[in-house]
């Protein structure tokens, strides 16, 4: 089925805290999202429907109808089956045994595709994130579980019994963890959220001290990735401890991926990475870089995800494409409609017939925006600082290459944060004085993006 008038594709995210749909054009530009909490009780039909609620609030976010829907994908965490639809088991939900895609295909009217969600993640990170371009690549995400999704030749392996890329549930501790799938001593117990969860929970009740303790309100029964983010800030010593331990088993997992796969890249994604992947990347990749078994060639380096939460949706979006006949590798539907610049002198800037006195970015979606220097200011006491914060707003799309325009005397620079946050994603970027770097996003090809120094 060719798509025809029909031109935006909805892409859904089922996972074990959260719902996230997106409604995205053919380049993977999304237009709008719509983020709702998972039911923890009730049943299956209640998933279900909280699944239709997000996809219906994504759409109309986006003041779009279902009319203009080509397909549907949609990201299962667990063993699904894609030709039937099927959801064949979920070890941390309740949607285990649901032909799941031909109810919403009923539903919404259009081609729904199925697949897992770390398989989908890994797919959106090749296509329009940190492993785009890579012909073999592992992704690893942890968050309330562990997915795996393997990237072979330019293909998902799904494997013989749809099972393959399930990174989570290898055994690293013979004997350790119940894990949710049943196993014991899976990575999944090790290294997840809810891993780190329970071991946290454990040396509490054990009399432990933590500032966990207190931004959870004295409920430890969930701890999300944001609060495990900011006890790391406040270097609070049990989270600090925990988070180390699970990285150090997640580092020894990659080390095993790489032994077994030989992948180009591997890319680390998911909840927790993107709150604390900053913490945990560096010591996964000290532990990559002490291999002793050496390779031919360079390759199987750890890279963090750049697409954050949207790596899985646009896998799902890129399925959803496929399902209805498109290719969504061919380069010209990757890449938007850019601005082109006309003109800058200091202070001014022309781009198109629109004028600008002031500092602005254009992501790699292609949209405009004003940067907000008053957070950089009161951080460094200069607006001239560039520092990862700032970079994952101006990235948000993951360009191939950044333009930075310095201003007119070259005084903005880049922070050694910003220059890892661009390194672990793969972005290429060149720092130029303001007149050379419109010049030169006005030449370059590709998805990209800028930030234009003009006023102090």
């Amino acid at each position: 089925m060719k798509p025809g008038n029909r031109s935006l594709f909805l892409g859904v995210d089922v996972g074990g805290t959260k719902i996230l749909a997106a409604v995205a054009e053919t380049s993977g530009n999304i237009l709008a999202r719509e983020r709702v909490s998972t039911p923890r009780k009730g049943s299956p039909q209640k998933t279900l429907e909280t699944i239709v609620q997000a996809m219906d609030g994504a759409m109309g976010n986006a003041g779009v109808s279902r009319g203009l829907l080509a397909a549907v994908g949609l990201a299962i965490p667990g063993v699904v089956d894609p030709d039937a639809g099927r959801v064949v088991v979920t070890p941390n939900m309740n949607l285990s045994g649901m032909e799941i895609a031909p109810k919403l295909q009923k539903r919404f009217g259009v081609p729904v595709a199925l697949g897992n969600d770390v398989n989908l993640g890994t797919l959106g990170e090749r296509w329009l994130g940190a492993a785009r371009g890579a012909r073999s690549v592992v992704g690893i995400f942890p968050g309330t579980g562990i997915g795996g999704g393997i990237i072979l030749e330019g293909k998902l392996v799904r494997g013989a019994r749809e099972a393959a890329g399930e990174v989570g549930h290898m055994v690293m501790q013979i004997g350790g963890p119940l894990c949710g799938c049943g196993n014991r001593g899976c990575l999944e117990a090790l290294a997840s959220r809810s891993a780190i969860e329970r071991d946290i929970r454990a040396a509490v009740a054990g009399g432990r001290k933590t500032i966990l303790t207190q931004l959870a309100g004295g409920d430890l029964s969930l701890i999300r990735s944001a609060m495990l983010r900011a006890a790391l800030d406040r270097k609070d010593p049990l989270v600090t401890r925990t988070l180390r331990k699970a990285a150090e088993t997640l580092g020894y997992a990659c080390l095993s991926v790489r032994h077994i796969l030989d992948p180009e890249l591997i890319v680390l994604g998911g909840g927790l990475i993107e709150a604390c992947g900053d913490f945990i990347v560096p010591i996964v990749e000290r532990i990559l870089a002490a291999d002793a078994l050496a390779g031919a060639r360079p390759g199987g380096n750890v890279v963090q995800s750049a697409l954050g939460d949207d790596a899985v949706v646009l896998g799902a979006v890129a399925i959803a494409q496929e399902r209805a006949g498109l290719d969504p590798f061919a380069a010209a539907q990757t890449i938007p409609r850019y601005p082109t610049f006309a003109e800058a002198t200091p202070g001014r800037i022309v781009i198109g017939k629109e004028t600008y006195d002031y500092d602005l970015y254009i992501r790699a979606d292609a949209k405009l925006k004003r940067r907000k220097k008053d957070k950089v200011k009161a951080k460094y006491g200069t607006s001239h600082k560039l520092d990862a914060e700032e970079l994952a707003k101006v990235c948000k799309g993951n360009p191939e290459l950044l333009i930075i325009g310095t201003g007119h005397q070259g005084a903005l620079e880049l922070t050694p944060d910003g220059e890892d946050f661009l390194r672990r994603r793969r972005i290429t970027w060149r720092a130029l004085p303001t007149p050379e770097a419109i010049l030169a996003y006005n030449a370059a090809r590709g998805r990209k993006a800028a930030l234009i120094h003009l006023t102090c």
